[in-house]
């Protein structure tokens, strides 16, 4: 600051002015200051000012994986309120693993984020618990328990699945497979039991019509992957997926292997990402609002000082019928 202030020929109050507060600084001057700035290669410490402010301007926002579209569109919904707020994201992903949801949070501790929004994909409320006393403190991206004072934004993940297993019970499918993540993940976890509600109510068990195939990571690899030995004995006349990206990979084994979809094998995914329309079929899956439910977390999360107790919005899912799914062979 003081090399700016020495070739612009000011002091350095005016330097810190042109930074900080640059409606103090006449024109002429504020323009001479910000080309010594260039000249000089000079950046603001974003850290020094932090110290002074005790604000970073920094909100941390945790997911499963940027590489999912949904999640992608979830962040562009929170960048768009963060964005009109002033306000930077610091992104991570924990890839459905604990240890790294820990590092991340640690990591982002560090920055001193004024907030969180995070999609825990392990319901560890210490994990984060530093953070609820930040500006912003915490919004999660999934159901809070009853009488919880946390503010959430989720959907009805039990409904989404009961709809989604019910269709392909439906179509006549009593060999289905499920392919989700670990137990642990809070909406793995509902997603299931949605499934198992709608064979209760048409009377079926568990143990007659369900395959359960759990993935590590909710990936096309693992969707490949997990679904090639079900394809391979054809012991399955249905697959149901967690997510979409798990669908496109059970898709795409199904292709290698010349099967028709859904003649020979039924498909139904979750979330109807961008891709899904386009897919060949078209993937029949449950629609999320991706960027409404990222606009409305961060709008919460904006609304630390207003918010009352356990506030949250809820959102309905919606199934949407395409051509991937039929009615089951024979």
């Amino acid at each position: 600051m003081r090399d700016v202030a020495a070739m612009a020929g000011v002091s350095l109050g005016t330097v810190s002015n042109v930074m900080n507060h640059p409606e103090r600084v006449g024109p002429e001057t504020r323009d001479r200051v910000t080309v010594a700035m260039r000249s000089l290669g000079f950046v603001p410490s974003r850290a020094a000012g932090q110290l002074r402010s005790r604000r970073s301007e920094l909100i941390g926002v945790v997911v499963p994986d940027v590489g999912n579209p949904f999640w992608a569109t979830m962040l562009r919904g929170v960048e768009t309120v963060a964005d009109g707020a002033g306000l930077t994201m610091v992104v991570g992903s924990t890839h459905q693993d604990p240890e790294r949801q820990r590092h991340v949070l640690h990591v982002l501790e560090s920055q001193g984020v004024d907030g969180l929004v995070i999609a825990p994909i392990v319901d560890r409320a210490a994990d984060w618990g530093s953070f609820e006393d930040r500006r912003f403190g915490v919004v999660t991206l999934e159901r809070q328990a009853a009488g919880s004072a946390g503010a959430w934004v989720s959907l009805d993940n039990v409904e989404g699945a009961r709809l989604a297993m019910g269709h392909l019970l439906d179509l006549g499918h009593r060999r289905i497979a499920l392919v989700n993540g670990p137990s642990s993940v809070s909406w793995c976890a509902e997603r299931r039991a949605g499934v198992v509600t709608a064979m209760a109510e048409r009377g079926l068990g568990e143990a007659d019509v369900l395959v359960d195939v759990v993935v590590d990571d909710l990936t096309v690899s693992e969707g490949a992957a997990a679904i090639a030995p079900l394809l391979d004995d054809r012991s399955v006349s249905a697959v149901m997926c967690v997510n979409d990206m798990l669908a496109l990979g059970a898709l795409l084994a199904m292709q290698e292997r010349g099967l028709r979809v859904p003649q020979d094998v039924a498909l139904v995914g979750y979330d109807d990402a961008d891709f899904a329309p386009a897919l060949n079929p078209p993937l029949t899956t449950v629609r999320q609002p991706a960027y409404d439910m990222g606009v409305a977390a961060a709008g919460l999360l904006l609304r630390a000082d207003q918010r009352a107790p356990g506030e949250h919005v809820e959102f309905e899912p919606q199934l949407v019928i395409r051509g991937s799914s039929g009615p089951a062979p024979g």
